[in-house]
């Protein structure tokens, strides 16, 4: 027999370990009934990076070993000619692809890797695998295609890191929004993502909602540069660069015919200005490539239809040309719009938004984190600061706690979220001091009662600043488009136009 029952136990938590979201409590639980009375309980409940806490994690390390003692062993029984069943070859191969992740890829370094390293990592890999596989004698199963293997186990190293390293903070907000992410990577069965899906998970549409701040489009990054790549054995290179195929585009920046243009591409005078041909990006992207469009909610209802069928029948044309071209790569949406109130409105095709919506993942608000978890603050702050203040983050974190406590007395809840929280940074380390909206909500009401005492106002110059107090006080420029009557793009132009100098 290939193990023994306690062998055996050992082995299926290990694979349910290899193939399972690492960043669900589930995780922690499997690593506790692997190593029973090794386990360190001193570990959080759930992963999640720290600041200072770079050494290796005494539990993984425990694990990892015993996986390491345990694989030659079976690898052994296999080649001396041991019996065993189906279920023992499959526990094998799962033993085999957790060594190879860590002889090969766990310690890899995420900056962009040499052709010629490459090759070389690709041949170490090459040895291993052939040593964990063809030297026993047996099928082993999933093993059959070792540049597959080498592709899978690479994106697990990418997926990981830019979950993990840009994911930050503590809080079950955070925890949960890791491993939405790494299910929109993998799905929920990453067994079925690895055999047969990777092929087609570029055709899956990703909606990414939440408030203004949230780091939606960080999120889309993760999602987007973590999608599967194909290696070449031939060549010795993956087919993409994995830094070359995210194309970012904000549609609340441009106009339609721009965004058109940017989008799907023109032809030389298709429409004033184009004085030469262009690609867009729906065919720069090519296969293994990534657009994502930021603010979908603000999309002109003729661009929704164009964009409809991208998605329907993965089919576009440039502008000004007749020739239909594939899109061949992956469709990320964003919005901190109610798209549900946009369809009753009018405003956002129902049959575009059953295209967009296929797999949802919500950034939680920075103050769901921190009613989650507190102590988050300062570990953000401090992350920050490190970021913006590299030789002094210390006294500039504490600078930001002390307001915090002293000044702000927890009442805020920070509507614009990490975005205004890295601008209360900026502020106390210019000027030592911030100005949160509430307050200045109060002062844009004193200065405009002033002024209209005063009548020194133009009609426009009344309308921005009413504008303005409007967003200050509703906190979102929907809300306060709502309470208005007016339409949400007008609001947001007028208050950026009455919007003071940052303090």
């Amino acid at each position: 027999m290939l193990f023994t029952s306690i062998e055996r136990n050992f082995a299926s938590i290990v694979a349910d370990i290899a193939f399972g979201n690492p960043f669900l409590p589930r995780r922690v639980e499997l690593e506790r009934e692997a190593l029973g009375d090794q386990f360190d309980p001193r570990t959080q409940p759930f992963w999640s990076w720290s600041l200072d806490d770079e050494r290796d994690r005494p539990n993984v390390v425990a694990l990892t070993q015993r996986i390491f003692d345990l694989t030659p062993k079976v690898r052994n029984e296999l080649m001396q000619g041991a019996t065993h069943a189906t279920k023992d070859l499959e526990l094998y191969a799962d033993l085999v692809w957790y060594v190879l992740y860590y002889e090969h890829f766990a310690e890899r370094n995420q900056n962009p890797v040499s052709p010629s390293d490459e090759a070389r990592a690709w041949e170490q890999f090459l040895v291993s695998f052939k040593h964990w596989t063809e030297s026993t004698g047996c099928k082993i199963p999933n093993c059959q295609h070792p540049e597959h293997v080498y592709a899978c186990l690479h994106q697990v190293n990418r997926a990981f890191f830019n979950i993990f390293h840009c994911v930050l903070g503590h809080s079950w907000p955070i925890c949960k929004l890791r491993a939405r992410i790494w299910e929109s990577i993998f799905t929920h069965d990453m067994r079925r993502s690895r055999n047969t899906l990777y092929r087609s998970m570029n055709e899956v549409t990703t909606l990414i909602t939440g408030p203004t701040g949230t780091g939606k489009e960080l999120v889309a990054r993760a999602v987007g540069l973590s999608q599967y790549i194909p290696f070449d054995p031939k060549k010795k290179q993956f087919q993409e660069i994995e830094s070359d195929r995210f194309f970012p585009l904000n549609l609340s920046a441009f106009s339609p015919t721009l965004i058109e243009s940017e989008l799907f591409g023109h032809a030389k005078g298709s429409f004033t200005g184009a004085t030469s041909n262009r690609i867009g990006w729906l065919q720069t992207a090519g296969r293994y490539g990534t657009v994502f469009l930021d603010e979908i909610g603000e999309l002109e209802l003729s661009i929704q239809v164009k964009l409809l069928r991208v998605l329907q029948e993965r089919q576009f044309q440039g502008l000004g040309e007749n020739k239909t071209r594939q899109f061949e790569g992956k469709f990320i949406a964003a919005t901190n719009r109610n798209l549900a109130a946009e369809i009753e409105e009018g405003n956002f095709r129902e049959d575009f938004y059953y295209r967009l919506c296929s797999d949802v993942i919500e950034t939680p608000s920075l103050c769901k984190q921190l009613k989650d978890r507190p102590s988050d603050f300062e570990f953000l702050v401090d992350f920050l600061c490190r970021r913006l203040a590299p030789g002094d983050h210390d006294g500039l974190r504490d600078s930001v706690v002390d307001w915090h406590e002293n000044i702000n007395r927890k009442q805020h809840d920070w509507p614009g979220n990490i975005r205004e929280l890295e601008q209360c940074v900026r502020n106390i380390m210019i000027h030592n001091s911030y100005t949160p909206a509430a307050q200045t909500y109060e002062k844009s009401q004193q200065t405009l009662a002033k002024s209209i005492q005063e009548a020194t106002l133009s009609a426009d110059d009344l309308l921005a600043q009413y504008c303005l107090i409007a967003y200050e006080k509703h906190g979102t420029y929907e809300k306060a488009a709502k309470a208005l009557g007016l339409d949400r793009r007008t609001v947001r132009a007028k208050s950026q136009l009455a919007k003071p100098t940052e303090n």
